[in-house]
């Protein structure tokens, strides 16, 4: 019973030695660690802090002016009286009244470092500390550090980068701005595809229309639309300039997309357009080539009024055919593209596209994150082809985005087809054939006015 007894007062000991230790400060050197020239001499400084636990302990002459005075403040970190012994009395600093009587400095802590008073900015949110405490936004930003990770953890047949240009924006700022193609009426919606009937045998397993012998050099490059939504204007010129090159054979063209943005009034704007109103703007009026109308709108926050020169009698006005709506199933997009061009598509994106690299593209489901941001944007189809690595195959469509060469795989990107990872890039695909005859005329006194 003895031998028992003891045990149990053991026992209680060492939990009650264990439970002091968990309650004192650890022992480790912090001011021990400075030098003395280190040490704060002119009042208290948030500088001169050492890290303890999750906060921050202080080594300055406010605590050995406290030390003296038997005053020890809960923000000295645990050794400065040891340190302070160590030095020479001639070394030893000392606080006037002002400094000792002032109250230390509150600071805010973010991931592990102090911050002062002050507005700091964290990616695309603002923050402001204040008196120790830190208010920030907490907006669902476009791309951040854990969204390219988890990408690239997950490794789902893709690569995800991290691109300057599209840091610090919000998601809600960058999806409105770069995508902007609004979906159109029921009406168009509605419209019947063209019966094509294309046949499988001869369609290849892969195909790029840039590649395609009579064709190359007539296939248009990757614009950037900057921050302005107008895919809607972007996708409809490029398609149009690749479909009358390659019924022309002429020399590559490149259209103006400031010419809608401006003019077209009713069509839309940087806030987004339909693709519909785009096509029949370029059927009735016409579109001048970008040399003649420049490209603004993207570097200029704001849509700039039409404009009425006398410069623009010497331009040509290029007019296409009315435009026309291919089947989603995946032969009659690819024999549409194959036999006539390159195609304008609908899609869905998530704010994961903005950080694509390269591979083979795949829709998410679901935004990872409490909100999902998502906008609609349009694209043109290249091509086709199939991903070999791995098991399954992965079946894809080659496109060109409006997001410049630096986007990318060159300004393009390859996303899966035929199912749902295909974000609806088959749900609305248009095309249109060129025009033969009156393909460019010169023309009037600004014909092309706003509508």
């Amino acid at each position: 019973m003895a031998t028992r007894g003891l045990a149990t007062l053991v026992v209680v000991v060492a939990v009650a030695v264990i439970g002091a230790e968990a309650l004192s400060p650890p022992k480790q050197n912090y001011c021990k660690n400075r030098k003395p020239s280190e040490c704060c001499r002119d009042g208290r400084d948030d500088d001169c802090t050492v890290p303890i636990r999750d906060t921050f302990c202080y080594c300055d002459d406010f605590c050995i002016d406290h030390d003296e005075r038997k005053g020890v403040d809960d923000d000295c970190c645990p050794d400065f009286r040891e340190t302070r012994s160590t030095l020479s009395p001639s070394r030893v600093p000392r606080c006037n009244k002002l400094c000792a009587s002032l109250p230390p400095p509150a600071v805010c802590i973010h991931e592990g470092k102090a911050l002062q008073n002050g507005t700091y900015t964290f990616n695309c949110n603002k923050c402001t500390c204040l008196g120790g405490r830190m208010d920030c936004e907490d907006d669902q930003c476009l791309v951040d550090r854990d969204l390219i990770r988890e990408v690239n953890h997950v490794r789902i047949g893709w690569t995800a980068t991290n691109y300057s240009t599209f840091w610090g924006k919000k998601a809600k700022e960058g999806i409105a701005q770069r995508t902007g193609t609004l979906l159109s009426n029921d009406r168009t919606r509605a419209m019947l595809p063209i019966l094509l009937h294309p046949d499988p045998r001869q369609i290849p397993r892969d195909f790029d229309a840039r590649l395609k012998g009579e064709w190359r050099g007539l296939i248009s490059g990757v614009r950037d639309q900057g921050w302005c939504g107008a895919s809607w204007i972007f996708s409809t010129l490029d398609v149009a300039q690749d479909r009358q090159m390659i019924l022309s054979r002429g020399a590559p063209v490149s259209l103006a997309p400031q010419q809608l943005l401006s003019c077209a009034l009713k069509t839309g704007d940087c806030r987004g357009g339909y693709v519909d109103h785009a096509w029949m703007y370029l059927r009735k009026l016409g579109v001048v080539e970008e040399s003649c109308y420049p490209y603004v709108s993207g570097a200029y926050g704001g849509v700039p009024p039409c404009q009425r020169s006398p410069r623009f009698s010497a331009c040509k006005v290029f007019k296409m055919e009315p435009a026309y709506r291919i089947a989603n199933k995946e032969e009659d997009i690819q024999w549409e593209i194959m036999t006539n061009g390159p195609v304008q598509a609908l899609m869905t994106v998530h704010r994961h596209l903005f950080t694509y690299g390269s591979g083979v593209y795949s829709c998410p489901k679901t935004d990872t994150r409490s909100t999902q941001e998502t906008g609609m944007h349009s694209v043109r189809i290249l091509g086709w082809g199939e991903e070999t690595f791995g098991y399954p195959p992965k079946k894809y469509w080659l496109v060109a985005n409006s997001w410049g060469t630096e986007w990318g795989e060159n300004g393009l990107f390859r996303i899966q087809r035929g199912n749902d990872a295909s974000c609806g890039i088959e749900d609305f695909v248009l095309a249109v054939r060129g025009r033969r005859d009156h393909w460019a005329k010169k023309t009037s006194q600004f014909e092309f006015q706003r509508r």
